[in-house]
């Protein structure tokens, strides 16, 4: 158990970096990818980066915090130190948000996989702000950011390869 308490207490201050902030919502380009060409190993290797790209970028400087990025973090902190209703009602949706994404993708759906990306970065908005108040607007700019990235280089790629954002009219969608 001190092992994970050392490792929570050199990992979760370099969660206040901003770079890791504006870094984590572009892992779902690749994930896209990987979902769209079936490539599973790949998609596992970005998944896992993902999740462990909140320690890779060192630890700002004490005097250099944002002060809402670290009034995020400590209501993330609390959620998970104190667990309520609240955490195990919207924790499932993480994974809920990933398998909706690696499904829309695989099966070649980019219409749903852009609403999928923005509603699940505007819902991660709204959740943070709700819970931590004015706070939770630090996370506007770069999940919002992100969620403009992300649907600009899709449409982009997807208009080069001349690919549709939707099936046809009166085409069947695949179940």
């Amino acid at each position: 158990m001190d092992l994970i308490n050392d490792f929570l207490a050199w990992a979760w201050p370099r969660h206040l970096n901003p770079i890791s902030w504006y870094i984590r919502p572009l892992f779902f380009l690749p994930i896209a990818y990987f979902c769209w060409t079936r490539r599973p190993v790949w998609l596992t290797v970005t998944i896992v980066a993902m999740l462990s790209s909140f320690f890779w970028f060192p630890a700002p400087p004490q005097g250099q915090v944002d002060p809402k990025i670290a009034g995020v973090l400590e209501m993330e902190k609390e959620l998970f130190a104190d667990p309520t209703w609240v955490t195990w009602v919207t924790l499932p949706l993480i994974p809920a948000l990933l398998g909706g994404l690696c499904a829309a993708f695989w099966f070649r759906s980019i219409g749903w996989g852009l609403v999928i990306i923005d509603g699940g970065l505007a819902l991660k908005i709204a959740w943070t702000v709700a819970n931590s108040g004015s706070d939770g607007l630090a996370t506007v700019l770069p999940l919002g950011l992100g969620a403009i990235v992300m649907t600009a280089v899709i449409i982009a790629v997807a208009r080069w390869k001349g690919l549709r954002l939707g099936p046809r009219a009166g085409e069947a969608t695949p179940s």
